[in-house]
């Protein structure tokens, strides 16, 4: 299929324009085996919810990212929603080599390994219940195993490339 460059930078600046939630998407297990403890992470705004039924939601993840393969494999990851007060940390952990991303931010992990973030503004499990192929990414659909939320609803946000916060009215 052949995109005409008009249209693909036309629809660059069109999703330029839309507001998205800021998440840290993190997967990892412990170790066992002969394999060393792992975690990998990726800051994302392309996620959404799928389902109430069953519980249920979607991430999209380039091909080329360190965490795509491991996700795949491990099949398991956590949605960490960014608060107001993580914009630093986002940056941080966006612009570390994929190493070094847990260098940043006061991480956690579950009994099985997987990375997240306690103080944020909600943390959602899910197991890997399927993934379809479209362009360079892969959409994968998570089914949610545990949600943990935090009273205060203050959504770190991202529009034109930059972050911003919205009040709730």
């Amino acid at each position: 299929m052949t995109i005409p460059p008009t249209l693909r930078e036309g629809f660059r600046q069109s999703m330029r324009r839309v507001a998205s939630g800021v998440s840290l998407v993190t997967t990892g297990e412990v170790a066992h085996d002969d394999r060393p403890a792992t975690r990998f992470g990726i800051a994302m705004t392309a996620f959404m919810s799928l389902s109430f039924d069953p519980p249920s939601l979607v991430i999209a993840v380039n091909r080329g990212a360190s965490i795509h393969k491991p996700l795949l494999r491990i099949g398991a990851f956590c949605v960490n929603v960014l608060a107001q007060h993580q914009e630093q940390l986002c940056q941080d952990f966006a612009m570390q080599p994929s190493d070094k991303r847990f260098d940043v931010g006061d991480w956690a992990s579950d009994e099985g390994g997987l990375p997240y973030l306690p103080d944020a503004q909600t943390n959602i499990v899910c197991a890997v219940a399927a993934h379809h192929g479209f362009g360079s990414h892969d959409l994968i659909v998570g089914l949610v195993e545990r949600v943990t939320n935090h009273t205060d609803i203050v959504p770190l946000v991202f529009a034109d490339g930059r972050y911003g916060r919205i009040a709730a009215a």
